[in-house]
């Protein structure tokens, strides 16, 4: 009698953990690379289905991903470490550096995870396109572009002064183009968020004037944009005490070459694969999402010729 207890009260147990803990060690074959989650993670509509999932957890998003965190094992983070070891064994100078490397695989398993209990399918980044290719495929005359073109590293940036993860990269981003003055050739590229709002359009409508009567000006008249662009969308007045050629731009907003020009961008982008921003093109390699100091040297590192 007291074997056959002990029997229910394991079948029980089994039955009741059994999905949980099948779901809890959910491992995909292959991690995403942190670029396609941050893809993923770039999307509102994903943004809302991960949020509802937390909530119904009795959690916010933070508190889920620090959660599954807690549940990743070395044993778990070993499955891919052989893989990721010998993928960038060039790259891995130092114990700091494996350290680095074992908690991006960690957070990359929680992601898999978050996603995979969301039904949120993973999106990926942009083809690869080598330097030559992409570059002959860019309409950049009339385009913000800074430096050198034969410089050693050609950053295109697709954006949105209403975007903000690109207002949060921009002064990292415009740092970097200042230490690297005469290494960087710079061309910026518009996309809408919302390419079918005609106030959506307006910052960068405005951007263009203003890079076209002021190239000299522009990394300031960008700072400004980031910061004044839901006024300006939103048609409010704004103080133009720092802005050169501001009021006959703010007059431009309807000019059908600037809105075209905004236009023609986002098709383009739209063509080689961009479908969220900020979206970077490095020497070749896509970068997607907010970057900060660390990370630029990184990338610029990565993509050294």
């Amino acid at each position: 009698m007291i074997q056959i207890v002990q029997l229910i009260i394991m079948i029980f147990l089994y039955l009741s953990c059994g999905g949980s803990s099948f779901e809890s060690n959910y491992l995909p074959e292959s991690l995403p690379s942190e670029d396609s989650i941050k893809e993923t993670l770039s999307s509102d509509v994903h943004l809302s289905q991960l949020n509802e999932k937390a909530h119904s957890l009795g959690k916010n998003l933070q508190e889920w991903k620090e959660s599954e965190k807690s549940l990743v094992s070395d044993q778990e983070i070993n499955t891919y470490w052989q893989r990721e070891k010998v993928r960038l064994r060039n790259s891995i100078p130092d114990t700091d550096a494996i350290d680095r490397l074992r908690e991006s695989i960690r957070m990359r398993i929680v992601w898999s995870r978050i996603f995979h209990k969301t039904n949120i399918n993973i999106k990926q980044k942009p083809i690869y396109q080598s330097k030559s290719n992409l570059l002959t495929q860019l309409d950049v005359q009339y385009s913000p572009q800074f430096g050198n073109k034969k410089a050693k590293w050609v950053i295109v940036e697709w954006s949105d002064y209403l975007c903000g993860f690109c207002k949060k990269t921009f002064p990292h981003t415009k740092n970097l183009l200042l230490k690297y003055k005469t290494q960087i050739h710079y061309i910026h590229k518009d996309f809408p968020l919302d390419g079918e709002s005609d106030q959506s359009l307006i910052p960068l409508v405005v951007s263009r004037c203003l890079w076209e009567k002021d190239p000299t000006q522009f990394s300031l008249h960008m700072q400004l944009l980031y910061a004044h662009a839901n006024h300006l969308a939103k048609g409010e007045a704004i103080s133009s005490n720092n802005w050169n050629y501001f009021t006959e731009c703010i007059s431009q907003t309807s000019n059908a070459r600037y809105r075209n020009l905004v236009e023609a961008d986002w098709e383009e982008a739209k063509k080689l694969g961009v479908s969220s921003v900020p979206t970077f093109w490095v020497n070749g390699r896509w970068i997607l999402g907010a970057l900060d100091a660390e990370t630029w040297e990184r990338v610029l590192e990565d993509t050294k010729p």
